[in-house]
């Protein structure tokens, strides 16, 4: 019944959009086809994550996954085109079950075949509409981005995690150096947090926990972004706004051991910039985010870095050397509601909030050739007692088609801190890549 009222929803959301679009559509039939050959092209994945112990949770210490992703894309005019990326998987940690297709998407584990992004663009001298389940970008940041607000993300495996598309229409208008874009999400679609049978699950509330509580599919759920962005004097600048629901749930305290997963509706005014001076870059972005309802309190997030890249070595063996340094902060503004369990146990898995409440961040990226790459990066956790993630990563292509990513992914803290808690989740990992 939800999925019928999410699609009636938005049908009847993009018939209200069109004939804003009337004159623009009046032109597109009596413009010159373009009928472009359409345009496909895919990449075959294979995973392997060897973890080095068990945990209580999870026995298994190798878990292998296969993707097949496929995107279609045509342009049938000078103002339309679309675009299609589905994908097809498979895994032996139970993370992928049936084939299911949701609107929204608010299944627990994955679709055996899934629709990632479908969009159809209409396009108008300088102004496009966008329609369908799309992926959205914001934010200068590198490790974290609290302007980027838009979309859900595939948690269960919170370190190899990827976005997830929300059903939306999105109107980008430009003009000389300046855009503005404005994104309107009629479904709300959740994040996939971990499984409670995997090692990544967090420790629940002591406590019974009722099943999560997701916004109705209703006109006053319906979710709002904008975003003005332009270049000025060498800056890069941009304002949004956002006015939605966050897409990991909060733990509400119901009773003396009772406890319900709720989902915060905020409002996110925020700024990002990017600048270049020498040869350094800089970027930052900040967002206060206000609770409207079912949330703790109100917070300002923030994160500010540089990069250099430092070349001409004088070395046979390595051609360049990258480096990103990040200082990623937030702080409550107020108490809202005290029922809210606050700090980590609100957003046990929102990797985009409380693993950046006072962290360092860092990566180093040593090019050997054009071929072959090794990726160090980290985060230090400085909320409590000192905590961090490392990772080290081989990247090399043997032809254009077949690439190789291989690692090690590292935890270490105390079992109450943000990373300390998966110390025993330390692994190797393994994924090769062929594109077609």
């Amino acid at each position: 019944m939800m999925a019928e009222r999410g699609l009636a929803t938005g049908v009847i959301f993009a018939a209200a959009v069109a004939p804003a679009f009337a004159g623009g559509a009046e032109s597109l039939a009596t413009e010159p086809s373009v009928q472009t050959a359409p345009g496909i092209r895919g990449e075959v994945v294979f995973k392997n994550f060897s973890h080095f112990e068990e945990t209580s949770t999870d026995h298994r210490k190798v878990r292998d996954e296969g993707i097949l992703k496929m995107e279609w894309t045509r342009e049938f005019t000078q103002s339309t085109g679309i675009k299609l990326v589905g994908d097809a998987r498979a895994d032996d940690g139970d993370l992928t079950q049936g084939v299911t297709f949701r609107i929204p998407d608010t299944a627990p584990r994955r679709s055996h075949l899934n629709l990632v992004e479908a969009v159809i663009r209409l396009r108008n001298d300088a102004t496009e509409l966008t329609l369908g389940k799309q992926i959205y970008a914001w934010g200068t940041g590198d490790a974290y981005n609290p302007t980027d607000n838009i979309n859900p993300y595939d948690y269960l495996d919170p370190i190899d995690h990827e976005k997830l598309g929300v059903y939306s229409a999105a109107l980008n208008a430009t003009r000389g150096p300046t855009s503005f874009t404005l994104v309107v999400i009629p479904v709300f679609t959740p994040s996939r947090v971990p499984l409670p049978s995997s090692r990544w699950a967090p420790s629940p509330p002591a406590g019974v926990v009722d099943d999560r509580q997701l916004p109705s599919t209703s006109f006053g759920n319906i979710q709002f972004a904008g975003r003005v962005r332009t270049t000025f004097r060498g800056w890069d600048i941009a304002l949004s706004y956002f006015d939605g629901f966050n897409d990991t749930p909060a733990i509400r305290q119901s009773g003396v051991q009772s406890f319900t997963p709720v989902f915060t509706r905020f409002r996110a005014p925020g700024v990002a910039f990017s600048t270049t001076h020498r040869d350094f870059e800089f970027h930052g972005e900040f967002a206060a985010k206000f609770v409207e309802s079912n949330g703790a309190e109100d917070r300002l997030e923030g994160i500010v870095g540089l990069n250099y890249t430092w070349d001409q070595l004088g070395l046979a063996w390595l051609e360049q050397i990258h480096g990103v340094l990040e200082y990623a902060r937030a702080g409550t503004l107020a108490t809202v509601d005290p029922t809210i369990l606050r700090g980590r146990a609100a957003t046990p898995t929102a990797l985009r909030s409380e693993a950046f409440r006072n962290a360092l961040v860092g990566r180093l990226q040593f090019k050997l050739n054009e071929n072959t790459q090794i990726k160090l990066s980290g985060t230090a956790d400085f909320t409590g007692t000192l905590n961090h993630y490392v990772q080290v990563k081989l990247d090399h292509k043997f032809t254009d088609s077949l690439q190789l990513e291989t690692g090690l992914d590292s935890f270490d803290g105390r079992s109450d801190t943000y990373w300390g808690r998966w110390a025993d989740n330390d692994r190797f990992f393994a994924f090769l890549k062929y594109l077609f």
